[in-house]
């Protein structure tokens, strides 16, 4: 009878053992496929990102430097804004286009694997998207 017991104690030790490692293989292949697919949406950034988009302007002049609608998003690895930089109605493109350059370059060396998208605008025009629903 000894033996008996023994062997159903081994053949439930083998089951038990088989079952965990079944339950962890399926609780590790389940992260695996979430952490992948969550790489794969985008999703807003966090906020030490907006807080380095916010920052950006400090480092140029202030009186003529500002963002509006900024949209941000990050997708895998990669994090990016899009926003609108109105300037002094005064400027000419190619000051505009540097400054707008510098401002980028500022965003994307703060914040590692960032893409900034800057429309420039001049600073008496103000864009809603929901104006477009108005157009013919």
């Amino acid at each position: 009878m000894a033996i008996v017991w023994t062997s159903v104690g081994v053949v439930v030790g083998i089951a038990a053992v088989a079952i965990g490692v079944a339950l962890n293989i399926l609780w590790e292949g389940g992260n695996l496929m979430w952490r992948a697919s969550q790489g794969l949406m985008d999703e807003a950034v966090v906020t030490d990102v907006l807080r380095a988009i916010q920052k950006a302007p400090e480092d140029f002049d202030h009186d003529t430097i500002r963002f509006d609608h900024a949209t941000t998003r990050r997708s895998g690895q990669r994090r990016f804004v899009d926003l609108h930089m109105p300037t002094p109605a005064n400027w000419l493109l190619g000051r505009a286009a540097e400054v707008c350059t510098n401002v980028e370059q500022s965003l994307m060396h703060a914040v590692l694997g960032f893409r900034a998208m800057i429309q420039l605008l001049p600073g008496d025009v103000e864009v809603h998207f929901g104006d477009l629903k108005d157009l013919p």
